[in-house]
């Protein structure tokens, strides 16, 4: 009886070795591989443009990784992104439970793990990019033509939207609100603005210039996003003094050009009567904000925001550490006793991505996601042909950190969609690194 449950047993692992190994065959080959940065693209296009058709995509990637975990796991479960995935789920279920213990009238039924495991879809892209710059290129191109589908996709006239912008409208494309297409139209400015300066070519600049930065410049002026703009002209000041710091390369030259051209482009951008009167358009409370004066702050956009901050105060106070899950940065609208039923009626969160992350998931969320900033950080300096990765990531980071102190872009699946594909295409060099080192290891 020992013998024939052995046999069994044996007989098993072999079939099992047997299956991983075609399966192993099957995601090594080119063909698979080049299928799978298909569908990476296709994620690119669609997941926001045409959602069903990107939804799609999307699930390939899932399968193909899910492949890889079947033959890898043992490699996959050491990387720094996956642990952190996992620590992104076990985060989430505690945050909960410590809902039903602290506010058990307002917690949720069950906790929903994806609201931070989606953020780290960018490690499923970054396994098929493979660390290959050209991919990596692509798929930033594919992001920036998906941006702008986007807006012609869900605009119910893009001609109209077109000309009322011109003529000094607030346009949103029909796309969530105005500040959700501005964010990725700035991450596509800044993308492009650095590409201009860096290639090679007349012609390649130019093709850039009339057909990614001039469209993503139009947009974002267009859908007027404050924060976008000043998102873009502090990581068009701090990126290359951060680069120059990092990389130990101070080019004088390069960052006079780059800073020159910044400050004529902030001449010329405020005596746009667009620009000039979104920015003046709240000036008369800047002095009560200063102050501290809050309740005397009037419910402008701006003064919502003050509000809503003010509100999470005690929040965070009450639960410091793990904070009271993702419908928290409702519950701080909804329970408040100091705002007007016109507003807790109208707005359903804090307009402020890393105070939602702190009283959602405590100063551990925080910590986490500080870390995957570091990482991110770090991964780019594997790309070693020159700096292009890591001013990149630089630009993003600070970008992206600049648009969540007044947006909640980071829970928002617009901010999901920036993270994973900028990410993707940063992390995949440190990624692929590791992996063929565990192989040559091996």
């Amino acid at each position: 009886m020992l013998e024939r449950v052995r046999g069994i047993i044996c007989y098993s692992m072999y079939k099992m070795s047997n299956i991983k190994s075609k399966i192993t065959h099957l995601i090594e080959h080119k063909m698979f591989e080049k299928f799978m940065f298909i569908n990476i693209l296709g994620y690119a296009l669609f997941k926001i443009s045409y959602r069903p058709l990107g939804d799609i995509f999307q699930s390939f990637i899932v399968l193909g990784f899910l492949l890889f975990l079947f033959c890898n796991f043992k490699k996959a479960i050491k990387d720094k992104a996956f642990i952190c995935l996992f620590l992104s789920i076990l985060l989430t279920c505690l945050s909960w439970i410590n809902s039903t213990f602290q506010i058990p009238h307002l917690a949720k039924d069950s906790p929903n793990i994806g609201i931070l495991a989606d953020l780290f879809f960018f490690i499923f892209i970054a396994y098929w990019l493979k660390g290959n710059i050209k991919k990596v290129r692509t798929l930033w191109l594919f992001y920036a033509i998906g941006v702008f589908l986007t807006a012609l996709i869900h605009s119910n006239d893009i001609l109209a939207d077109i000309m009322n912008g011109i003529a000094g409208q607030r346009i949103d494309f029909n796309y969530v609100n105005a500040n959700h297409l501005s964010a990725l139209a700035g991450t596509i400015l800044l993308g492009s603005s650095y590409y201009i300066y860096a290639l090679n070519g007349i012609k390649n600049k130019i093709l850039i210039t009339l057909f990614i930065l001039l469209p993503s410049l139009f947009i974002t002026i267009v859908s007027q996003g404050r924060q976008v703009w000043l998102a873009v002209l502090i990581a068009s000041i701090l990126t290359p003094i951060i680069v120059a710091i990092i990389s130990k390369k101070v080019n004088i030259k390069s960052i006079s050009i780059i800073l020159a051209v910044v400050i004529s482009s902030i001449y010329l951008a405020s005596h746009i009567p667009t620009i000039e009167k979104r920015i003046h358009k709240e000036s008369n409370i800047v002095p009560l904000i200063l102050s501290g004066d809050v309740d005397n702050i009037p419910y402008s956009s701006m003064g919502i925001r003050m509000h809503f901050w003010s509100e999470s105060i005690p929040w965070i106070k009450n639960n410091p550490l793990l904070g009271t899950g993702e419908g928290t940065r409702n519950f701080v609208i909804k329970e408040s006793n100091n705002l007007p039923n016109k507003i807790k009626s109208k707005y359903t969160h804090l307009h402020n991505g890393h105070i939602e992350l702190i009283i959602s998931y405590g100063l551990l969320g925080v910590a986490l996601f500080l870390y995957i900033y570091t990482l991110i950080m770090y991964s780019s300096t594997f790309y070693k042909k020159n700096n292009e990765v890591l001013i990149i990531s630089t630009m993003f980071i600070l970008f992206f950190a600049i648009i969540n102190c007044f947006e909640s872009f980071l829970f928002f699946k617009t901010g999901e969609y920036m993270i994973n594909i900028i990410f993707g295409g940063i992390y995949t060099f440190y990624l692929t690194h590791n992996l063929s080192m565990k192989d040559n290891n091996e």
